[in-house]
């Protein structure tokens, strides 16, 4: 190896083992700097996670009643009334995420037409009950 060809190997040595000094406020800033970074990374992906769940969930909770309509209650008219109930649902979703209306609301509405009232439980999953039969099942206890 001439010294030529030494020379250069030492040159692009160095560049790949350069050698930064800082002080510890310098490393300090750094770190916090990198912390930052990383939270507003993981902000994103439970942001975008939940989101993309939002959007699972409003998609089940249209499809389920619109094939339990089309399947058992209009056989023969779903074609011409779905896409009436569909655009019911999004504008009753839509003017309660714009605060138009409110989820009480909605819940009272159910509970006084249907005789639903929706529950929590102690893992705080929700679920149906036939109203009257909550009220029952503390009195018999």
């Amino acid at each position: 190896m001439s010294r030529a060809e030494l020379r250069r190997k030492q040159r692009e040595q160095k560049k790949d083992n350069k050698t930064y000094t800082l002080t510890a406020r310098e490393l300090e800033q750094l770190e916090q700097r990198i912390r930052r970074e990383e939270q507003q990374k993981a902000k994103q992906v439970i942001l975008d996670n939940t989101n993309a769940l939002a959007e699972q969930i409003l998609t089940m909770m249209l499809v389920i009643p619109t094939n339990v309509l089309v399947s058992d209650y209009w056989q023969k008219s779903a074609k011409k009334r779905i896409p009436k109930f569909v655009d019911d649902c999004m504008s009753l979703y839509e003017a309660f995420t714009s605060g138009v209306v409110k989820m009480s609301e909605m819940v009272a509405l159910t509970e006084e037409y249907a005789g639903i009232k929706l529950v929590q439980d102690e893992q705080f999953s929700m679920f149906a009950e036939k109203v009257g039969e909550h009220e029952h099942d503390k009195t018999s206890h």
